[in-house]
């Protein structure tokens, strides 16, 4: 509040709030003359005056009220609209969270009478017939398919291997040509298990994936403990086929160096782990819940 000397008339600006609810005594600093200063007391001018701070919660602690609070400044009348806003806001949120929970509640079945797998009044669906489509991977991932795709390109490509080294074995002399090139004679057998034995295991077992895969594409009953045995014997058979070629690179190589004997054995490890380990979750895979749920289902 603006205050002023009644002998010199000089005048300052003092704080309302400083100033005791019976008036305090100041000293003009120019004429040093003494005089008493009065707390003015504002009137109130509307319903909402109050004497305590809907905003900060200053309160005069007497029958004072105001419209305009003299602590932070704030209007109590918007103030006192806003929180009735607020609450009226909350109120509406509490009705629309009650009709939605009891709108979900109403919308949820009844459980079916125990023992009965469909209602009475609709018949039971009749299942569908599941063919091969290549166009399951369109329309969202099927493991399924997925699983038994994969195993059939497998399939094909061991079927390709196996029978190019089994037609090589068979068009080419190689026992005239080793026994040529020997100084004792080489015998059928010898050549057989040397360049056709696994051939024709490649071709042999290109073809046993191959029916596993197609019995598992149809999803028969068959189907998926066959492609379970399938990937188990690959476990077998991968390490004895990376072995089986590392014993015919013996008998094909001419006095190597024996670092080469290691290097070769390391090489069919490795080959072997890479096969191996991607072929063990499969096979965990296949024994879990999660694919046998979407292949029996739907069988």
């Amino acid at each position: 509040m603006r205050i002023e000397c009644p002998k010199c008339k000089a005048s300052g600006n003092v704080n309302d709030l400083e100033i005791p609810d019976d008036g305090m005594m100041l000293a003009c600093p120019r004429c040093q003359e003494s005089f008493r200063v009065v707390k003015p007391r504002k009137k109130a001018t509307s319903a909402f005056a109050t004497n305590t701070c809907p905003s900060c919660g200053y309160s005069t602690f007497c029958e004072e009220v105001f419209d305009e609070c003299p602590h932070c400044g704030a209007d109590v009348k918007t103030a006192a609209e806003r929180k009735r806003e607020e609450t009226a806001r909350k109120r509406e949120l509490e009705v629309l969270n009650r009709n939605y929970r009891a709108e979900a509640a109403a919308a949820q079945p009844l459980p079916l009478p125990t023992g009965s797998k469909y209602p009475a009044s609709a018949p039971a669906p009749e299942p569908e017939k599941i063919k091969i489509n290549l166009a399951s991977f369109a329309d969202g991932f099927d493991p399924v398919a997925a699983v038994g795709w994969g195993a059939a390109a497998c399939a094909v490509l061991f079927i390709a291997v196996g029978g190019w080294g089994v037609l090589d074995y068979q068009g080419t002399d190689i026992q005239a040509q080793l026994s040529a090139q020997s100084v004792e004679p080489v015998s059928a057998w010898q050549v057989f298990w040397g360049y056709g034995f696994l051939p024709w295991v490649e071709f042999l077992f290109g073809v046993v994936v191959l029916c596993a895969a197609f019995g598992f594409l149809q999803r028969a009953e068959w189907g998926m403990p066959r492609l379970q045995q399938v990937v188990t014997a690959s476990l077998v058979l991968a390490p004895v086929y990376e072995l089986g070629q590392y014993g015919v690179w013996i008998v094909k190589s001419i006095s190597p160096p024996w670092w080469a004997y290691l290097v070769e054995l390391l090489s069919a490890l490795l080959v072997s782990a890479l096969v191996v380990v991607p072929l063990y979750f499969l096979l965990q895979y296949l024994k879990g819940n999660s694919i046998k749920k979407g292949y029996y289902q739907k069988t």
